[in-house]
Parts: C-alpha cells; structure tokens; sequence
C-alpha cells in the first residue's frame, strides 16, 4: 500500500503518514506473537447515545447495549494473551449530525483540545462552524473528528468503562477502520480516545502499548481480516493516489458516495424514524415514513438532494447508480403523491386534465409503485448477472468474492483451515470458498450489535442479536474457530443460528 507523505503533521508534530508506518509495525509485531484468544466483533455504530442530564437516547442512536457489552467482556474475561478486535465502524461519526450550540459546549470542546496540545479558544472554534455544518454536522477535520468522538464517549460512558476494564486486566483492543468511522486515520483522533480511555480509568501506558489500530486488513497466524467496505461500490474509497485525504483539501478525508446519502439524507430520516438506515428491503421505508411522517419526509428528501447530487457529480457511473435508483424509489411515491394532492387542489377540473392528457395517469401510477420496479428491476439485473457468470462465480455475493480474491495473494503456511473475517454487511453469515493450497476457505461476516431488519428473517425484524466469533489458537496449523451469539438474558453465549441464501 503507498503512504501518503504530503499530509502536514498534527498539532503533537505527528504526520498520519508516519503514524501509519509505526502502526504498521506494531502490527507486524502482533501477527509474529499471535495471541491465544481472539474475540471479533463489528459494526457497533456508537452514536450519540444518552443524553447524560435528561437520560434520553439521540433518535439517529442505533447502538442500544452498552451495558450488555459490558458484560460480555466480564464473560470473556481479559488477560495478556486475549484480544479483542472490532472490526470497523466502531464509532459512527456519521451519526452525530449536530454542532455545539451554546458557550458552555464550545468551552468543552477548547478544554478536550488543550491537553492534545490543539490551542483553539471557544471563540476560535466558533468561527470554524459553516451554515451547511450547522444543518448536517461537522465536516472531517481531525479536531471537530475529536469533538463528535467526545460526543460519542459522553453518551457511551458504560461502553468505554467496559473497554478500559479490558485494558486494565491485560487485554488487547485492535480497531479496525471502516467507512463509519473513516476518522480513526487522524492522529489526533486516536489520541482523543486515549484521552478518553483514561478518562474512564484506563491506564495510560496500558493504552499506549495494548491498543492498535489496523487502517486497512490484517492477518494473523491463519486468519485474515478486513472490514470490507471496498467491495462494496456505495461505500469504498478512491484511494489510487495513495492517499485518503482529499488532494486540494488534505484537512479532510474522502468519502465514499454512501457516507454522503447517510450524512444528508439517512441522518434527517432517522430524526424522524429511528433505525431507518437498518432497514431491509428498502421499499419499507417508504410505507414508514407515509405513516408516520409524510410531510417532514418530503422536506428532509428536498433539502438532501442538492448536496447528494454533489456527490454524484464527483463519483463514477458504476459507484452512484444504485444509489440513484434507490433514492429515486423512496422520493417518487412522496413527489407523486404531491403532485396528484395539487391537482386535486388546484387544478379546477381535473377529470379534463387527466382524460386530455392519459399519460399523466400513467407517470402517476409508475410514481405510486416505483419502490416495487426498482425492486424488481434490482432483482433481474442480480438473477441476470448470475447466469452470466456462473461458471465463473465464487462465493455468494460480492464480499466473498472479493475478500476471495485478496486471500489468494498471501501464504497461509502450515494451515488446515483459512478464515477471512468480515463486517460491514450488518448480515451474519458464513461461506465456504475454494480450497487455497490444500487448506479450506470460510468466510465469516460477524453481522453487528445493532438491530437488524433482515431481508429473509421478519422474524428477527428490530432484534439485536449480539454475535461474535471467538479464535482459539490450537498450535501450529494456527486458529479454530466458534460462531457465537452473547445471550444477555443467559450471561453466556449460544450457538448462532445461519440460514442459506434464498435460491435464485
């Protein structure tokens, strides 16, 4: 992988470039002393949490078990030779789409600033806020990056307890970045979660030594791990020159398209309908926010599309189109049932309009049904995709293909069997992929704590089913593996239930 080497230092005089290079080290180091325990898990999407004077939870939350995670870890149990690795989208910056408002928050944020040696009065700080960050939420820059992960921490105070518990006792914490949480690539950013790490009774040096962070993927002894949003085209990164800063504005990072729909459009739905974003298959939504929420959606859907359509504009073909149709299918119904209400409204006869010009009706009527064509048309393009290729397919989807696809560059000496770890799909799952010089292929995707609206399961809709998968190591053929869920009600785990594919 290139590193980038035009990024300035931060305010510590550490460029993310060499920051990166010792990370990069420290890395290599653990995949030389592998530990004996690994426990995975990903996509937590910590947000903004409770408020901590009124106790209410943010409406854009998703991440309900604190507490539950808490526990887990007490199960688990830290020592020197464990380690616990969150697989991306830890924390979601996404999320927290607001802004400090009065001079007691401003002062906050310059006090959390000041021991990272970041010198910006409340006033300084002020003037940094644009109209468009007052709508949606701080831009990417490392030092309002460290304002939203306060804001998280504020919220999450149980959830980063339990972590400097885990550091205290010996264990190992390992964050693997993904496209939620983009801004763990900043210094500053990982030195604010030291800071709050200690805030919370972590140990400092304990912090410094025992917690990594992994920027891309990582293998250790027979299993390898990404979080795997680059195979997904809404969600990765051009990244051909190396670098995950934007060139003429290296304060801030690339976004993938996806994060942008997230950040103007799910985020304002979600004020509305919490745990939207979580919900499959997308044409629910429609009927959601219809019951609920009809005119607030259209307004929120009207003031998003102008700085989504600046992301298109700056994204390829092949990155923004299903993007496109999705967004249409959700803002169809509502601008069709806008305009049938006005010319009921202000139209004066409109039996004449609609006789007079019979294809107003038709457009109406394919407005009305567009989530279900655009469903339809979703499902022939992946059936007609499938035929295609058959012969050539591996794996089940496009994450195991790809992760596929990176495995077969590296060496797994010695091993019976080969894991490739991911996340960021929200689905629990398992595939076997071709053998790889004698030893099987599984790829696991260890889901997210966060609840699920799974396309095939109605009944698990809104449940949080808590899963992870804990690697023991067994000796020179590296890992064995168990795909588990944590049982709160129980306080131990249980075996995870994973259904096949629908057929085709």
């Amino acid at each position: 992988m290139a590193v980038p080497t035009s990024i300035q230092p931060d305010a510590n005089g550490i460029s993310p470039a060499h920051e990166l290079m010792m990370e990069e080290e420290r890395l290599r180091h653990l995949a030389a002393n592998p530990p004996q325990e690994i426990l995975v898990v990903s996509d937590f999407h910590l947000g903004r949490g409770r408020n901590p004077v009124t106790g209410r939870i943010s409406r854009t939350e998703n991440f309900l078990a604190d507490e539950t995670f808490a526990r887990f870890l007490d199960y688990a149990g830290p020592g020197p030779q464990k380690l616990l690795f969150i697989n991306g989208d830890t924390f979601d910056f996404v999320r927290i789409c607001d802004h400090p408002e009065t001079e007691e928050e401003f002062e906050e944020w310059s006090k959390f600033l000041k021991p990272l040696k970041v010198a910006k009065t409340s006033a300084e700080l002020r003037s940094t806020i644009s109209g468009k960050e007052r709508k949606f939420g701080l831009e990417t820059d490392d030092y309002k990056s460290a304002w939203k992960l306060l804001q998280i921490a504020n919220g999450h105070r149980t959830f980063f307890q339990a972590l400097a518990k885990w550091i205290n006792g010996g264990g190992l914490l390992l964050l693997s970045k993904g496209n939620h949480d983009l801004e763990l690539y900043w210094p500053l950013v990982r030195d604010s979660l030291k800071q709050l790490l200690q805030r919370e009774g972590a140990d400092g040096n304990r912090v410094s030594t025992q917690v990594l962070y992994c920027d891309n993927s990582l293998r250790i002894a027979n299993v390898y791990f990404e979080h795997g949003h680059r195979y997904d085209p809404q969600q990765r990164i051009d990244d051909s020159d190396g670098s995950p800063v934007l060139k003429d504005q290296p304060g801030q990072l690339k976004l993938p398209l996806g994060i942008f729909v997230n950040r103007y459009l799910v985020n304002q739905l979600e004020k509305l309908e919490p745990f939207l974003g979580a919900v499959r298959p997308t044409e629910r939504i429609l009927w959601m926010l219809l019951r609920s929420h009809p005119l607030a959606a259209i307004s929120v859907l009207f003031r998003s599309l102008r700085f989504i359509r600046r992301a298109f504009q700056t994204s390829h073909v092949r990155d923004f189109f299903w993007y496109a149709v999705y967004i249409g299918a959700v803002a169809l119904p509502f601008v069709t049932a806008l305009v049938i209400a006005g010319i009921f409204v202000f139209v004066s006869n409109q039996e004449i309009v609609i006789k007079k010009h019979p294809w107003i009706s038709t457009v109406l009527g394919l407005g009305m049904v567009a989530p279900y064509l655009a469903a339809a048309f979703r499902e022939l393009v992946n059936w007609l995709g499938r035929k295609k290729k058959k012969s050539a397919l591996v794996g089940e989807d496009e994450m195991a293909r790809g992760v596929n696809a990176a495995i077969r560059k590296l060496k797994f000496p010695g091993a019976r069997t080969i894991y490739a770890v991911m996340g960021h799909t929200h689905d629990q799952d398992i595939q076997s992929l071709p053998d790889l010089e004698g030893a099987r292929v599984l790829y696991l995707n260890t889901g997210t704590w966060i609840p699920v609206w799974p396309d095939d399961r109605p009944d698990l809709d809104g449940q949080v089913l808590f899963p992870f998968v804990h690697f023991r190591h067994v000796g020179p053929q590296g890992y064995s593996h168990q795909y588990l869920e944590w049982r709160d009600d129980r306080g131990k785990p249980s075996e995870s239930y994973i259904l096949e594919p629908p057929a085709s």
